[in-house]
C-alpha cells in the first residue's frame, strides 16, 4: 500500500510525487521497465560531517560558552581553513570539535535569527517566531526512502523537516510550511534508533526548507552513530544566508538546490520574497566553491521560459565550478494555484521542456537525470 500521493494527469497517465520502495509494485505495473536509476556520488570517501567530529579547536567546553560570537567565528573560520587546506593539524583532537562549535555558532544565531534571508531577527530561543513558524527544535515531518531522486543521490533517506522561508503559491509541501500544523516529532538524538537506512546511499534533510533547523539538524549529526557512512545532501530552496552556508561547510557531502526565479517580480508574486534571485545566486555560488557536488534544480514553471529559466542557465554556465543541473518537469498547479493564475494553472508545455535542456546542453551543463 502506497503512502505517497497520487495523480491522474489529463492524458490518464499515473503520476506518483515523491515515490518510496513500497511503491516500486506499482511502478513496475505501470511501467514494467521502470528502475531506480543510480549512479556514484562524485569525489565522495566518507561523511565530511564525521571529521568535523574528530578536529579539534583548540578551546574547552567553558571557554565555548563565555567566548563572544566574533571569537567563536574567527575560530571555526581558522580552523575550517587548515581542514579545506588539508594541513596537517598537531592538536587536532583538542578541544571541543569543529562541529560543537558549529552547532553553539547556530545555537547563538537563533537569539537574533538570521537562518534564512528573510532575516527576521526574532529570538528563537526566547519563543519568538518568525516568518517560518519555527521555535527552537527541528519538527520532522516525516522521512523515508526515496527512489526518484537524481541518480548520484539515489536511492535517498529523507528527513523532511516542517517550516520555510518562502510561500510558493504552488507548493507541493503545503502542508509542512506551518509548523504548528504538523503532527511530527522532535529531530533529536533518540530519533537514530528509529531511522533504517537499509536501502539509502544518501540522507537528505529536505522540508519545508532545512536552513532554518540547522541548530536541530547539527545537534542531530552530532550525536549520529560513529559508523555512519553516508553522505549527507543538503536539499534547500537557496534562499540563503552567508551564515549558514558558512555552518554547512565541511558537513554537507553535496548540495541540492533549487534556482526558481531570476526576475525578482516573478519570486514577489509566487513567492513573496523579492530578493531571491540575487540570494539564491549568491548562495549558490558559495556551494560550488566548498568542493563537493552541487546539483542544482530547476523546477519548470509554465510561461517562465524568458523570464527565469534560461537566464538561470546562462548564469550556472558562467560559474567559475558550474555545477550540475537537474531540469524537472513535474509541476502541478498545487496548493494556491487558480483558474485565473493564467498559465500557472497548467503544466509545461513539451516545447517549454526541449528548449531549456537544449539550451543547457549548448552551455556545456552536465544534465543528471533522476528515476
Amino acid at each position: 500500500m502506497t503512502s505517497s500521493r497520487l495523480r491522474i494527469l489529463e492524458n490518464g497517465a499515473l503520476e506518483i510525487v515523491d515515490p518510496r520502495f513500497e511503491d516500486l509494485t506499482l511502478l513496475r505495473e505501470v511501467d514494467p521497465a521502470f528502475s531506480i536509476r543510480t549512479t556514484p556520488l562524485p569525489g565522495f570517501i566518507a561523511p565530511r560531517f564525521q571529521a568535523m567530529r574528530n578536529l579539534g579547536c583548540g578551546i574547552s567546553i567553558p571557554e565555548l560558552e563565555r567566548m563572544g560570537t566574533d571569537r567563536l567565528w574567527r575560530i571555526h573560520n581558522s580552523a575550517l581553513e587548515k581542514w579545506t587546506s588539508s594541513e596537517t593539524v598537531e592538536c587536532s583532537r583538542r578541544g571541543v570539535s569543529l562541529l560543537t562549535l558549529k552547532v553553539e555558532l547556530a545555537r547563538r544565531l537563533l537569539m537574533d535569527c538570521t537562518l534564512c534571508a528573510r532575516r527576521c531577527r526574532v529570538n528563537r530561543l526566547a519563543g519568538e517566531r518568525g516568518y517560518c513558524g519555527l521555535g527552537s527544535n527541528a519538527i520532522v515531518a516525516e522521512s523515508f526512502t526515496h527512489i526518484g531522486e537524481e541518480a548520484p543521490i539515489n536511492p535517498s533517506f529523507v528527513i523532511s523537516l516542517a517550516g520555510c522561508a518562502l510561500r510558493c503559491r504552488y507548493c507541493q509541501q503545503s502542508a509542512i510550511l506551518f509548523p504548528t500544523h504538523v503532527n511530527g516529532v522532535e529531530l533529536t538524538f533518540d530519533l537514530w534508533k528509529d531511522l533504517d537506512f537499509t536501502d539509502a546511499r544518501t540522507v537528505s534533510f529536505v522540508g519545508g526548507n532545512p536552513d532554518e533547523s540547522i541548530f536541530g539538524i547539527l545537534q542531530f549529526l552530532n550525536s549520529a552513530p560513529p559508523d555512519l557512512d553516508l553522505p549527507i545532501v543538503w536539499n534547500s530552496h537557496a534562499y540563503s544566508t552567508p551564515e549558514v552556508m558558512a555552518l554547512l561547510h565541511g558537513v554537507v557531502d553535496a548540495y541540492l538546490p533549487d534556482l526558481k526565479y531570476s526576475n525578482p517580480a516573478c519570486g514577489a508574486r509566487w513567492s513573496k520574497v523579492e530578493d531571491y534571485p540575487v540570494v539564491a545566486r549568491e548562495a549558490i555560488t558559495q556551494m560550488t566553491g566548498q568542493n563537493v557536488p552541487v546539483i542544482v534544480r530547476i523546477l519548470l514553471l509554465p510561461g517562465h521560459l524568458q523570464c527565469c529559466h534560461l537566464p538561470a542557465l546562462r548564469f550556472l554556465a558562467s560559474l567559475p565550478i558550474p555545477p550540475f543541473v537537474s531540469i524537472r518537469g513535474q509541476y502541478c498547479p498545487d496548493w494556491q494555484i487558480t483558474a485565473s493564475d493564467a498559465e500557472m494553472a497548467t503544466r509545461i508545455t513539451l516545447e517549454e521542456g526541449v528548449s531549456v535542456t537544449a539550451l543547457a546542453r549548448s552551455l556545456g551543463l552536465a544534465l543528471i537525470g533522476s528515476s
